[in-house]
């Protein structure tokens, strides 16, 4: 225990590397001596340690191990520091519900063990954190005011004061009450001087300065906020071994850069921003904290963009928006392992293609659309083999977005095709480009609110739908589009087999409110007709195991019946078969290495939610990054009845007609509106192809 008191001491120090050898060899020693109280202490240290070296994963991963550790042995004294941790680590990430998880677990037990006033005030901060991220303004207020209180009880003029300080000061900024907020923080300043210097002590310093900074930023004092950040900077400089303020500080310092237009400050500390969000990512391994993360940075990469734009450098502002596109699936879809494979692999990073490599890897039968939308403009670049195209327009983030939404709820309220014409022709307008070559496939690569759009659906002004005159596929990014293409030529070749499932006979007792879907049963029957040596997968037959034993050996999936979305947690989305679920996160230790296609004919199995950076986050996106090469699925929930016409005409069309996936898509969509009953393009408009190009 002495040992583990001087462990903590020298993390207080910022000795980090002494602090984490000393909790290694405790983890050791308590191991082998079963020291049931030690060893979680030594597990969380560790965490905390990673914690200040910016090592999300490793920290997240010694935590558990504490959690669990002090589970087992019923401390819950020590259960409750864990929670606190984990809680703090995903609210950095921006995994909000993992953090509400932990944190509301912390609530006080007076019943099984005594509580604290340190530990009250723990409990009171991260509750504070929590209720600001939320915009729960006046209980982030109340909680830190309270937890103030108690600092000053108990730590008058500590470090705990300057804590509480901190959470006042970032309510008040959060409400734009800067006058407040600067007040705060220069107390919390003559707080923090008057304890002397100390390693701990130049740590607080440099905090309050990068808080003040913030504060400047917002209030538009960009001169004294980058004072601030170079003071906080200039303290950090003094602790090399703690890095974790370091991405925050060149972040500030960027944007302040960015508005007072200092062009090489801006170029420069851009390239620094840029490095260090890099090592950053390379340390977090979950799929889930990576997109969060992206998410969070995406700022960053949209003022890189703009700043390029303003330069007249089209290719440079070019390859800023593909190196912040669907970095985590890229990782995925580059490694040819499962996604557990990946995750295990600390440090695993693929980098995004550039603008000339991808013309180079472009077949010549496609042109890329790709859009950046941007604060007060929109960007879009086509691409092909040979051209490179820039189109700017003056439309803010927020407008397009009010747009999209209205028309995709005009959608999906199964509007006429006279009752969306206005819309249709307007987005158009504003997002097709003019000169597009007729008879090239178009590749969409979204950005933002554009995930949720059904282009198909757009009207040109000859009065046409998009879809009649040209075959359309999505992509996350222009780099996993060329991988899946390659992806997709290999896979090219020999008979196809077919596993297709149709109406599984799901648990209707629990799921009492789904329909029984008999038309995806006549749906998954006549489609299994259309290949050689299917597997067809009916009602009763249709289980989870059977699906899991075949479904990596064939060429092409078909499913054929619900699917139910957890937008806030898509991992936990899940396919119903009979006699059980399958959840996404139950799919990540196989691989995909045969299949061609899959086809999933379900409600939103394409886009569940969307994130800033990764783009539509669906299971569509969990089968592309398994290793399929192309996915077709949907954007709303649909009707079973011309679902089952749409999807029979797409297999008769691939394995009849010879046509190729997107011609066959777009031959069966063009069907369904030709016929009175289903021209609304709710009926044809919900399925579209993520993924590759392929002939196939």
């Amino acid at each position: 225990m002495a040992d583990a008191w001087i462990g903590i001491s020298l993390s207080d120090m910022s000795r980090v590397g002494d602090s984490q050898a000393k909790f290694q060899a405790l983890v050791t020693i308590a191991s082998e001596r079963q020291f049931k109280i030690l060893e979680p202490v030594a597990y969380y240290w560790l965490g905390m340690s990673n914690y200040r070296q910016n090592k999300i994963s490793e920290s997240n991963k010694n935590l558990k191990t504490a959690l669990r550790l002090a589970t087992a042995g019923d401390n819950q004294f020590e259960m409750q520091y864990v929670r606190e941790a984990l809680a703090v680590n995903y609210l950095q990430v921006g995994e909000f519900d993992a953090a509400l998880e932990y944190a509301g677990t912390m609530l006080p037990q007076a019943d099984v063990y005594f509580q604290s006033k340190n530990q009250d005030w723990r409990e009171k901060g991260r509750l504070a954190d929590l209720a600001l991220k939320l915009k729960l303004f006046a209980t982030s207020f109340s909680l830190a005011n309270e937890r103030l209180q108690i600092a000053q009880q108990i730590d008058p003029g500590g470090k705990r004061v300057n804590d509480s300080l901190r959470q006042l000061i970032n309510t008040a900024k959060a409400q734009e009450d800067f006058p407040r907020a600067l007040r705060y923080a220069n107390e919390s300043l003559q707080i923090a001087l008057a304890r002397g210097e100390s390693n701990e002590n130049t740590r607080a310093v440099s905090e309050i300065h990068l808080l003040l900074a913030k504060v400047r930023s917002k209030a538009k004092d960009y001169e004294g906020a980058l004072a601030d950040y170079e003071k906080a900077f200039e303290l950090d400089q003094q602790l090399p071994e703690v890095i974790d303020r370091r991405y925050e500080i060149h972040k500030g310092r960027l944007f302040c850069f960015e508005q007072l237009g200092r062009q090489d400050d801006f170029s420069s500390e851009l390239r620094i921003v840029l490095r260090l969000s890099e090592d950053y990512r390379s340390t977090i391994r979950e799929d889930n904290l990576r997109q969060a993360f992206f998410a969070d940075q995406q700022d960053v990469f949209d003022a890189a963009a703009v700043n390029a734009i303003k330069q007249g450098r089209d290719e440079l502002a070019f390859n800023f928006v593909e190196e912040s596109r669907a970095r985590s699936l890229l990782d995925f879809v580059a490694s040819g392992k499962s996604l557990t494979e990946v995750e295990k692999a600390f440090g695993a990073v693929s980098h995004s293609l550039s603008k000339t490599a991808i013309q180079e890897r472009l077949p010549e039968q496609i042109q890329v659309v790709q859009y950046a939308v941007l604060p007060d403009r929109l960007a879009t670049w086509v691409l092909t083999q040979t051209r490179f195209e820039l189109i700017v327009k003056p439309i803010t983030s927020g407008e397009l977005q009010q747009k999209i939404e209205a028309y995709q709820a005009a959608i999906l309220g199964k509007g006429s095709a006279a009752d969306l014409d206005q819309a249709a022709r307007e987005l158009y307008q504003l997002l097709i480009p003019a000169d597009l070559t007729a008879g090239k496939q178009i590749c969409f690569i979204p950005d933002k609110s554009l995930h949720q759009l059904a282009f198909a659906s757009l009207v040109s002004p000859a009065g046409k739908y998009l879809i009649e005159d040209f075959s359309l596929i999505n992509a996350p990014s222009a780099s996993v589009f060329v991988l899946a293409t390659e992806n997709a030529r290999r896979k090219n070749q020999g008979a196809e087999r077919v596993l297709s499932i149709g109406n599984p006979d799901f648990d209707r007792q629990e799921y009492s409110e789904l329909p029984d879907l008999k038309d995806a049963a006549v749906e998954a029957q006549i489609i299994a007709g259309n290949y050689e040596s299917p597997v067809a997968l009916i009602g009763g037959e249709a289980t989870r195991d059977r699906f899991l034993k075949d479904f990596s050996s064939v060429d092409v999936i078909h499913f054929a019946g619900h699917f139910l979305v957890n937008a806030q947690s898509p991992s936990n989305s899940k396919l119903l078969f009979a006699g059980g679920e399958l959840r996404s996160s139950e799919l990540s230790s196989y691989q995909l290495t045969r299949t061609k296609l899959v086809v999933l004919s379900a409600c939103e199995t394409g886009f569940e939610r969307y994130n800033k950076s990764e783009g539509a986050i669906g299971i569509a996106r969990t089968f592309l990054a398994l290793g399929a090469p192309i996915v077709l699925a949907s954007q709303w929930k649909v009707d079973s009845e011309p679902t089952k016409d749409l999807m029979i005409a797409f297999h008769s069309n691939r394995k009849q007609q010879g046509m190729s996936s997107a011609e066959s898509l777009r031959a069966a969509q063009l069907q369904i509106l030709n016929q009175v009953s289903t021209r609304a393009p709710f009926y044809w408009a919900a399925f579209s192809l993520f993924g590759g190009y392929t002939n196939y």
